[in-house]
């Protein structure tokens, strides 16, 4: 399994997933959003049983594994 490890260029792009989640209502946490912006950056599926994740993806695009 690779280890990802978030760099500097991750951080804004998090910050404005965060933001797109917030103006459509629904409040995700900075570690879930960089999370989202790693998956993208990466063209990876997400494997996860945490709801935010579900809300966030009617606002973002991110893969997740169903």
């Amino acid at each position: 399994m690779a280890f990802l490890q978030p760099d500097k260029q991750d951080h804004i792009p998090a910050a404005d997933i965060r933001k797109a989640c917030r103006r459509r209502g629904d409040q995700i946490g900075t570690i879930d959003a960089l999370l989202i912006q790693l998956c993208q950056r990466y063209d990876l599926t997400l494997l996860t049983t945490d709801q935010d994740f579900q809300a966030a993806s009617q606002h973002v695009d991110v893969r997740l594994w169903a």
